[in-house]
């Protein structure tokens, strides 16, 4: 690998600097580089604000490595991961374990096509039915619904109740189908002391209902002190009268930990998930709940979502990204396409920057043509890694023309966490080059396998 060090190398040299007093290694080095700061962030794109310096010395080893491998013209260029939005149109009730008989209102506004699912805790059978035996469930007219949807359920389940005694199956759970003349409004569950002191969960799934509560992470990878949160949506076709929000965070392990604040931005409402973490809580993926109470055209709804997002403690990122450039064998065909890759690291850790390098077709589509990967054990300070693509890996696709780097990416390896990505690589693009010009790759098991199933055959 080559590392470009911009210093004087002669004392002429020096004093036209003094002379100039304009002109200065640092100066050099910034002309050649494309800074991260400010960069404008593409969907699935992740940057870090503020550093932790949080040393990871245990698992890791000192030593560069740097990997180039091919990849399939065929194959599209990788879509950016973005976050997913997770959408509801149903609740959860819960009778925690230990809890007196008491009685739950449901709020259904289209009981047609709707779902009720009465589910004892535990993992004991015989306990469960016990305790079902003690649910009930009225209608908003007070009519008892509860057996006349579980024979509906069990029809359009293809359920016989009489074989299932026969064969001595349970089902420690009561699956519930309303219909439409059981009626919109406010349902009854009355939970018995067996059912209550075992605990019960009462979902509600309401599929034939306009009002849909959806979830969006910012970002799949949120930092703490960063403006990472989740985006609350509400859609109805009814006007909606009015709406409380509630959204509370699970831990890696889903252990329900603390409260988000819903505060609305704009016409948005947004749960500020990054205000109430912070640098000492474990990283992992989190699950944020988010329960949306409220009523729209004159009927009470409840709406429950829950989405995931990563949490990490950022020890480091990329500062900027230098020229591309072609290196030479001595019979002066093309060898490698380097660029060097400026991180700025806070804490020690074993840091691994990726790269895709693309070519354009005939068509105008970026083809992945080659990966390449450099990893290194690094501590605090400014370091600098070369991402090296084999001129032969990109060559077997026998793309020429300006290739451009895509998918860079830092990610810790001491931590398993991925701190910084920029799916369109600041723009870099490499000096044209024709195919011709590339040095011959040499042929692996890998490379030769991939050739026999004529992955780099391309037909544009």
């Amino acid at each position: 690998m080559n590392f470009p060090h911009f210093f004087f190398r002669s004392t002429g040299l020096a004093l036209a600097a003094v002379i100039l007093g304009a002109f200065t290694p640092e100066t050099a080095l910034a002309a050649d580089m494309q800074r991260t700061a400010g960069a404008s962030l593409s969907a699935g794109d992740v940057a870090p604000g503020r550093l932790f310096g949080r040393d990871v010395r245990e698992g890791i080893g000192p030593g560069r490595v740097s990997v180039s491998n091919p990849s399939s013209p065929k194959l599209p260029l990788a879509e950016a991961l973005a976050p997913e939005t997770r959408r509801s149109k149903s609740t959860v009730v819960h009778v925690p374990p230990g809890s007196a008989a008491t009685k739950l209102s449901l709020s259904i506004d289209a009981p047609d096509e709707a779902w009720v699912m009465l589910i004892p805790r535990g993992n004991n059978a015989k306990a469960g039915e016990e305790a079902l035996r003690e649910v009930t469930m009225l209608d908003p007219q007070g009519r008892r619904a509860d057996l006349k949807a579980e024979r509906r359920a069990n029809a359009q389940m293809g359920v016989d109740p009489a074989r299932l005694k026969t064969e001595g199956v349970t089902r420690p759970i009561t699956m519930l189908r309303l219909e439409k003349e059981m009626g919109r409004g406010q349902y009854e569950v009355q939970v018995g002391r067996k059912a209550a002191e075992l605990g019960l969960a009462v979902e509600v799934r309401v599929p034939g209902s306009s009002i849909e509560l959806s979830l969006t992470a910012s970002a799949m990878q949120l930092f703490p002190g960063d403006d990472g949160y989740v985006t609350v949506g509400l859609q109805s076709d009814a006007k909606v009268d009015h709406v409380r929000y509630e959204a509370v965070l699970y831990t890696p392990r889903f252990e329900k930990d603390r409260v988000v604040p819903v505060v609305k931005v704009g016409n948005a409402h947004r749960a500020m998930v990054s205000r109430v973490l912070n640098e000492k809580d474990e990283p992992g993926a989190w699950v944020l709940e988010v329960r949306a109470v409220g009523s729209a055209g004159g009927q009470s709804f409840d709406r429950l979502a829950q989405t995931s997002f990563g949490l990490a403690v950022p020890t480091a990122r990329i500062d900027s990204v230098g020229r591309a450039r072609l290196v030479r064998d001595a019979a002066g065909k093309v060898a490698a396409l380097e660029v060097d890759v400026v991180l700025e690291s806070a804490a020690v850790d074993r840091y691994e920057v990726t790269g895709t390098l693309v070519a354009t077709d005939a068509k105008g589509a970026e083809r992945p043509v080659a990966e390449a990967q450099v990893t290194d054990q690094l501590g605090a300070g400014t370091h600098t890694l070369t991402l090296r693509f084999e001129a032969g890996h990109a060559g077997l696709s026998k793309l020429d023309g300006t290739y451009a780097l895509r998918g860079l990416q830092l990610y810790s390896l001491g931590t398993n966490a991925l701190y910084h990505r920029l799916n369109q690589g600041l723009g870099v693009r490499f000096p044209a080059v024709r195919a011709s010009e590339l040095a011959a790759a040499e042929v692996t098991p890998a490379i030769e396998h991939l050739l026999r199933e004529g992955e780099f055959n391309l037909v544009p």
